[in-house]
């Protein structure tokens, strides 16, 4: 089997010092891609606080339901309450967003849409 396909679709990187989580997305992501990246949250946050996330999702294709996205985005959001989210994406995906900034309110959560990780760094900056 190609290698490839052993490698992780969510890329999850934690600045433990400043609280940035970057959650990085590729490929193909359906909901099992979605539970894998929380898993991998889990491991690099290990009850450390964070204040901003940036979620990276240029290069991938969703093949998961809303309804998995939000149940996803809750259990995050139960664990990690950020009081920023940057959606980076290079594709209209105002339907992603809006849901992901609808399932954030209760918990505060600011979200913005970004196309770049450098303006989205910027914008999560002020939370960090």
């Amino acid at each position: 089997m190609d290698a490839s396909a052993y490698l992780p679709s969510a890329n999850v990187q934690f600045e433990g010092n400043s609280g940035l989580l970057t959650l990085v997305y590729q490929g193909a992501v359906s909901r099992q891609e979605l539970d894998v990246g929380l898993e991998q949250i889990r491991l690099a946050v290990d009850d450390s606080p964070v204040n901003a996330i940036i979620l990276d999702v240029r290069n991938s294709v969703p093949v998961y339901s809303s309804a998995d996205l939000v149940e996803c985005v809750e259990q995050m959001l139960d664990e990690i309450t950020p009081k920023r989210c940057a959606f980076v994406s290079g594709q209209a995906r105002a339907q992603t967003v809006n849901l992901i900034e609808t399932v954030s309110f209760p918990y505060a959560v600011r979200v913005q849409a970004f196309s770049t990780v450098d303006a989205a760094r910027d914008w999560v900056s002020a939370a960090l």
